[in-house]
């Protein structure tokens, strides 16, 4: 066998083990916020399929095809009668699909690993083809340094490992761009113009959002246009809008093929789809509260907005990576001849489509969670991993010419350890990671993460040691999936509106039912809105708390303990 053919294969070995392992690892060991609803709306995919009720498989201003088609085959392998119990479409809102498992004799969590394993795979085979891709335009070692350096990113390494949609979507993007950047420089080879769109209709199929890589795409043709504009500029341009043309029916006809809904009622499926899209991010809610799609009420939020979405980017990505995206910078500056194109068009494209995903969420309106600009973190890590790796190929060059090439592997072994204890120090979870220097400035201290329910699968597995706890009962904030999936006893589910002041004898009630009352601090103590709630709390001495990365994510109160003060307060809250 060929020598480069026996390192081609130990490459992809090496990918293989080094992204698969890290993500694979206590998979099941907690669940995330909006993951149970997605269970939930996956078996109504999963329902609807098999009811071959096709008109049925569409959810709002995501289309999260790709999501449902996952927990779809985990159903198949895990519960596949559940399409023949005649049950209907579950209300992904209640919480329905759990007890309903339950009574079936099925484990939600099990489904759950199920679907986050076949994500998983899903992830692998993305970043083989990302560095499938990359190799083509720059050598095959750098190539992979970066992708290994960008695959161990904390926060993209935790969401890649949930039931999410976003990681899914960075993949299938970047994926599109270089495959398209590859047909243009390189002989336009026709299979990586289709495999460009489909990556792209894959992106779609995912999330709305994805609308944002058109920027990228966008100038890729525009410097083509530029740099063939030679040979005539109308005839350039016609070319090169015939390219486009064939992206847009290579992402049209997957986006058909692979959603069924599509088969039958395209019409309802954009309008749900991109309709929802443009009501959330121009009036602020979903066509369900909007009720209709109004553009003399379409506004974008304040451009503040794109610096509070950045300023969580930074706070997440490593001290590794800020310098490499600052050390990517040098790049369009190389000497190397050889690497003058791919270069600069990889700095590009990869500086366009971090930016294009930021001013788009950040100038959004309604919820932006950080996750959102997950194809953001993907495209500056990948700059990050060859500015870095530039920079250690021009230092090792100051050194004796016998010891470059062990300089030069030396450097890139160590700062790809670096990336690997960031992320490795935050295990399970990862996306939990604190930029320390960042967090030493003083700047956003308390929580500055959105709390994903992280550290309440400990909270209900404390509360399982104790005595009769299957017999018992809890009141938990995020208390679906995240807390009673790992709680063998009744969890019931706080509702925030019961703090709103006109439900107080609600409030009073589910806590004097309860048991147990866990308080969700991660995400209720940075809320003005739970904070009189909370300070009734505050008079009496918890069971026990939760503390992850120094600081404190849940509180437990033994009902039985507070005082008939604590109730009183409550009532009058």
């Amino acid at each position: 066998m060929p020598r480069n053919r026996i390192t081609d294969i130990l490459i992809y070995i090496v990918l293989i083990v080094v992204i698969f392992v890290p993500r694979i690892s206590k998979i099941d060991s907690f669940v995330t916020l909006d993951e149970p609803s997605w269970l939930s709306q996956g078996a109504n995919f999963y329902y609807a399929v098999a009811q071959r009720e096709f008109e049925n498989t569409v959810y709002e201003y995501q289309p999260a095809v790709t999501t449902m088609w996952i927990i779809a085959f985990g159903m198949l392998a895990y519960f596949p009668e559940y399409r023949a119990l005649e049950q209907g479409y579950l209300n992904y809102e209640k919480g329905i699909l759990d007890p309903f498992m339950i009574e079936h004799g099925r484990d939600p969590l099990v489904l759950l690993t199920y679907a986050r394993v076949i994500q998983v795979f899903i992830i692998l085979i993305l970043f083989l083809v990302l560095y499938y891709l990359l190799q083509k335009l720059v050598p095959k070692l750098i190539a992979l340094f970066t992708v290994l350096f960008a695959s161990f990113d904390p926060f993209h390494l935790g969401q890649s490992r949930l039931l999410d949609h976003e990681a899914m979507l960075s993949l299938f993007v970047m994926i599109s761009i270089l495959a398209l950047a590859i047909y243009l420089s390189q002989g336009r080879r026709f299979i990586f113009l289709i495999l460009s769109g489909i990556a792209a209709g894959f992106a779609q199929l995912t999330k709305s959002s994805a609308i944002a890589m058109l920027a990228p795409i966008g100038i890729l043709l525009i410097i083509q246009i530029m740099q063939e504009r030679k040979d005539g500029l109308s005839k350039t341009i016609i070319n090169n809008s015939k390219t486009f043309a064939i992206w847009i029916l290579s992402l049209a006809v997957t986006y058909f093929i692979f959603w069924p809904g599509m088969w039958v009622a395209p019409a309802k499926m954009l309008y749900e789809v991109y309709g929802n899209a443009f009501s959330y991010a121009f009036q602020g809610a979903r066509l369900t509260v909007t009720e209709e799609l109004d553009v003399s009420q379409f506004n974008l939020g304040k451009l503040s907005g794109i610096w509070e979405v950045a300023k969580v980017l930074i706070f997440r990505t490593t001290p590794i990576t800020w310098l490499g995206v600052l050390l990517g910078f040098t790049i369009p500056f190389t000497r190397d001849r050889e690497l003058v194109r791919p270069y600069r068009q990889l700095f590009t494209l990869l500086v366009t489509t971090a930016i294009a995903f930021i001013f788009m969420i950040g100038i959004a309106q309604g919820r932006n969670s950080p996750h959102y600009i997950l194809t953001s973190y993907l495209a500056l890590n990948l700059l990050a991993g060859l500015g870095w790796f530039h920079f250690i190929k021009w230092l090792a060059g100051f050194f004796a010419s016998i010891r470059i090439q062990q300089m030069q592997y030396a450097g890139i072994s160590l700062i790809l350890i670096l990336q690997v204890w960031s992320a490795a120090s935050f295990f399970p979870y990862y996306f939990t990671y604190q930029n320390p220097l960042y967090f030493e400035t003083g700047k956003d201290r308390d929580f500055p993460q959105f709390a994903y329910g992280e550290g309440l699968e400990i909270a209900a597995q404390y509360l399982a040691t104790l005595p009769n706890a299957k017999d018992l009962t809890v009141l938990s904030y995020y208390g679906r999936g995240c807390f009673s999936y790992y709680y063998p006893g009744q969890t019931v589910a706080f509702r925030p509106f019961w703090v709103d002041g006109e439900h107080a004898e609600d409030l009073l009630r589910v806590v004097q039912s309860a048991d147990y009352l866990v308080i969700y601090n991660a995400n209720q103590g940075q809320s003005e809105k739970y904070e009189a709630y909370l300070d009734i709390l505050s008079t009496v001495e918890p069971l026990h708390e939760v503390w992850l990365d120094g600081m404190k994510y849940v509180i437990i109160y033994q009902v039985d303990d507070l005082p008939a003060s604590v109730f009183e307060a409550l009532s009058n809250l």
